[in-house]
């Protein structure tokens, strides 16, 4: 379509909803970049542990090959060892033959010590050596001797460590130690159940060893209580003695004091006059309550007038005789309505009326002197009673003062008499007991010549190896992968350049290669072939990378040098030739040019001829032999590519071929010690970086990727080549899948003669 035809209304609304996509894929793109270059550190990526197991699959498998062989060897040359087991009864106490105390510790039920003291005992040197001295056993007991080639491997390397021991200096054998190497202390969980184990090469002696062992713990336990009561009552005669003569000296020394100061019995008199003391106090504090209450009512006599006494309110006879001259004034008041004062009635009633008040004073004077003859009297009985107590104690004082010499030294006689006799009690209970021989340790299950043998065990020693081998030989996996710094993965790449990875070329293998320079010419020749199909996959990639599609003048260029970037660039400008599109491949290396050989094409006349201002672009435009792709060679090597490629005529030539063509790929030198590719990267719209997987170092990427940021170049992306998919985690096909059934109407045959 020509560029100045109008365009209608449905191709403008298709147009913008074509940007809007483009747009959106990439900002997605953007958005992926982002995330990929700020990685969480926190994040562990499976699927590449995974790939990574896979990759170095090899080394685990030979690894793990080589441990399970020496394993197998080293069991197959192993002495065969049996195991004899007794099966022995520890109980925390004795049985309760006498109910006297046991001379030695008795530990408490919830002590854990007392078990790990007994297996600790079992494992004693002490018990060993007498295990060795009974049997006769002169050597190490059935040492478990290792090879010949082994031990004196193990010799060897002993001496190179520590040194030759010279033969004056050799020490003797550490016999105990070897014997209790070989013996096994294994308690039964929630019982009083304790398994011995003795291994040796000959199962006769090894039950004849574990037997001993356990006749000699019971025996050596019998004895350790046998001595402690022999020493107990030695020691308890001993202090007997000592007891004995300090009670005798103690009763002399009391029997002398009371016959120097007289005393016969003062306990009884002493009780007596406690008690008389306790009674008094307690008569004391009744007759004090008294005078108390007895004080009060005389208080309240002296305050009160003598109608509001409480005693003179209570009194029957007052209130008898205020009751009678009640009755007399109210038979004077009536009396008196009829008769005058002066009539005799009159003054009768008058004079009865005052003798009941006389009555009533005399009454309220008695009862005020009882109160207070109530208060001296008690009052002087309180006094009594303090100066009888006060008499009473000093008593008591006089009494304990003569006899606190009697007391102390009574004291001393009892104390000793009751150490004495307690001495003399246990003395007794410790002969009675050490002759009971009732041990707390029997043997339940004695031990058999074993049968079969316990070590070595062939399966589960192929079974740990085969283990140990899969993590020695992932760690070494992992230690390989470290020290490796190759790129592998396109994930990795993406990582390193931040940009996305446009397109993934599989490593060609086989039979039917194609060798030298055809293999740049794979898609052309082998449409239906992986390869073509990645290329196509990356066409489409292109299509998408910007938003007016694919670049106009898009630059490969690699690292280093062999790592595919020719072929890259010749199979994707002929997979976009093959779309219709007119397409000028340009060989930008000026110091090691290959597309004329790709071609077979001539090159006398090419780039430098054109930079050197010598001919016309269309003059050194040959055609290529693929529809729509025609090839500008290098020409000539010039002496100073570097600066023909930084003159203004590679802008002009790329300006104009853009006009000219639909697309302009250039095959640019490497980027590393060169600045031929930064200057081609400078004219170009966009620039790929080419990445041969398993061979390129992640430094040199990262140092040709710090260079194209210095200059001006659009890097687009990368592009992983030589991807071995035998490797990979997922098969060809899947993620980076492409069909293989596609026909061009060409036959295979015809584009290779062609």
């Amino acid at each position: 379509m020509d560029k100045n035809e109008p365009v209608a209304p449905d191709q403008q609304l298709m147009l913008a909803d074509m940007q809007k996509q483009l747009a959106r894929y990439e900002d997605a793109i953007a958005g992926m970049a982002k995330q990929q270059a700020e990685p969480d550190d926190d994040f562990i990526d499976l699927r590449e542990l995974w790939n990574m197991l896979l990759r170095r699959r090899w080394t685990i498998i030979i690894t793990m090959a080589v441990i399970v062989v020496v394993t197998a060897i080293a069991t197959a040359m192993m002495t065969p060892i049996y195991r004899a087991t007794t099966v022995v009864q520890i109980e925390r106490d004795t049985g309760k033959v006498l109910e006297f105390q046991d001379v030695t510790a008795e530990e408490s039920a919830s002590s854990r010590d007392f078990y790990q003291t007994q297996y600790e005992l079992l494992q004693s040197r002490t018990l060993a050596r007498r295990v060795i001295d009974q049997l006769g056993l002169e050597e190490a007991p059935a040492e478990q001797a290792e090879p010949g080639a082994i031990r004196q491997l193990v010799s060897a390397t002993k001496d190179f460590i520590f040194g030759e021991e010279e033969e004056g200096e050799a020490l003797p054998p550490n016999l105990e130690s070897a014997f209790l190497a070989n013996l096994t202390v294994q308690p039964v969980s929630n019982s009083r159940l304790v398994r011995l184990h003795y291994d040796s090469p000959d199962r006769e002696q090894a039950a004849l060893i574990v037997n001993t062992i356990a006749r000699a713990y019971v025996d050596m336990n019998l004895e350790r209580r046998f001595e402690a009561s022999t020493y107990a009552k030695s020691f308890l005669e001993d202090r007997i003695k000592q007891v004995r003569a300090d009670l005798e000296d103690s009763e002399q020394a009391l029997v002398a004091y009371t016959q120097s100061r007289g005393i016969i019995n003062q306990e009884d008199k002493q009780d007596i006059l406690m008690e008389k003391l306790k009674e008094m106090n307690r008569a004391q504090v009744q007759v004090e309550s008294q005078r108390i209450e007895a004080e009060s009512q005389y208080q309240e006599m002296l305050t009160a007038d003598s109608d509001g006494l409480a005693q003179a309110l209570d009194s029957e006879v007052i209130q008898g005789l205020k009751a009678r001259r009640t009755e007399l004034q109210s038979e004077y008041q009536e009396s008196l309505k009829i008769y005058k004062p002066d009539y005799p009635l009159m003054q009768q009633l008058q004079q009865q009326i005052d003798q009941v008040d006389a009555d009533v004073k005399g009454e309220i004077a008695n009862i005020r002197n009882g109160i207070k003859i109530r208060y001296q009297a008690k009052l002087r009985e309180e006094m009594k009673l303090a100066e009888s107590i006060a008499a009473t104690r000093d008593e008591i004082l006089r009494l304990n003062e003569s006899t606190t010499d009697f007391q102390t030294l009574k004291r001393e006689v009892d104390t000793n008499r009751e150490l004495y006799d307690g001495l003399l009690q246990r003395m007794k209970e410790v002969g009675v007991a050490a002759g009971v021989a009732n041990n707390n340790i029997s043997v339940v299950d004695k031990a058999e010549v074993p049968r079969g043998k316990h070590k070595p065990k062939p399966l589960m020693n192929l079974m740990l190896a085969l283990v140990l081998g899969g993590f020695a030989g992932a760690a070494l996996a992992f230690l390989f992968e470290m020290l490796d710094d190759s790129v592998k993965s396109a994930e990795g790449l993406e990582k390193l350049l931040g940009k996305p990875v446009l397109g993934i070329i599989p490593k060609l293998m086989g039979k039917n290669v194609p060798e030298g320079e055809r293999i740049a010419l794979q898609s052309y020749l082998e449409p239906t072939s992986a390869m073509a199909e990645a290329h196509r996959s990356m066409r489409t990639a292109l299509m998408f990378a910007t938003h007016e599609g694919a670049p106009k003048v898009m630059h490969f260029t690699s690292a280093s040098a062999g790592e595919g970037k020719t072929t890259t660039a010749v199979n994707t400008a002929i997979t976009f030739a093959q779309t219709g599109s007119n397409v000028l491949l340009i060989d930008g290396d000026l110091r090691n040019p290959s597309l004329h050989k790709v071609f077979a094409k001539p090159n006398d006349n090419g780039l430098t001829n054109y930079l050197t201002g010598d001919i016309e672009p269309a003059r050194v435009t040959q055609p290529t032999g693929v529809d729509n792709l025609f090839l500008m060679t290098s020409g000539p090597i010039p002496p100073n590519p570097a600066e023909l490629l930084h003159g203004s005529r590679m802008l002009n030539l790329t300006t104009l071929a853009a006009k000219r063509f639909d697309y302009v790929v250039i095959d640019g030198p490497p980027l590393l010690g060169l600045a031929d590719a930064l200057l081609l990267a400078d004219v170009a719209k966009g620039t790929l970086l080419v990445v041969a997987a398993g061979e390129a170092r992640n430094g040199g990427v990262e140092a040709g990727l710090k260079r194209l940021r210095h200059s001006r170049a659009n890097l687009l992306g990368g592009v992983l080549t030589k991807y071995d998919l035998n490797k990979a985690s997922y098969g060809y096909g899947g993620d980076y899948g492409y069909a293989y059934s596609y026909s061009y109407g060409v036959d295979n045959d015809e584009r290779k003669s062609a």
